[in-house]
């Protein structure tokens, strides 16, 4: 079987309010699924689009064990995530290291799964950017409410 996952994070200033979303969807281009999440007040952009990796390889890694073998393509629009997880580039911040490192020994530890990040357009990746301004825009309403 063979999955892709288009994959986004957002912050609303850089660190600000942040949310990391995913789109899975199948050969023919099928929504299966979409999952976004709220990460917090004060995160950066790119602690968002790795913390996006993060939850697709978790998804990922717990779908390859229902099937003999899962192929997975997961699409970014951040080339400076793609670049890094491909190790092409060197991750310098703690903290993404940390995650990326997380990422690394999932997919490491998951035989199951073939997997492969690439770079998109930010054009073929409008549901993943709509799930995460979804997600913004919801706590962002909720901020106006509370304070």
């Amino acid at each position: 079987m063979k999955i892709f996952v288009n994959i986004d994070g957002g912050s609303r200033g850089n660190p600000g309010p942040a949310a990391a979303a995913m789109v899975i969807t199948d050969g023919e281009g099928k929504v299966l699924a979409t999952k976004s999440k709220f990460l917090g007040p004060n995160m950066t952009n790119n602690f968002a689009e790795w913390s996006a990796l993060e939850g697709a390889v978790n998804a990922l890694a717990h779908l390859s064990g229902e099937h003999d073998e899962l192929e997975a393509e997961v699409r970014a629009d951040s080339e400076l995530v793609v670049r890094q997880y491909n190790r092409q580039y060197k991750i310098k911040e703690p903290t993404l290291r940390e995650i990326a490192e997380r990422v690394w020994e999932s997919v490491a530890i998951t035989p199951r799964l073939k997997l492969v990040v690439r770079h998109v357009p930010r054009e073929e990746n409008k549901l993943a950017d709509a799930a995460v301004n979804r997600e913004l825009d919801e706590y962002m309403d909720w901020a106006k409410q509370v304070t």
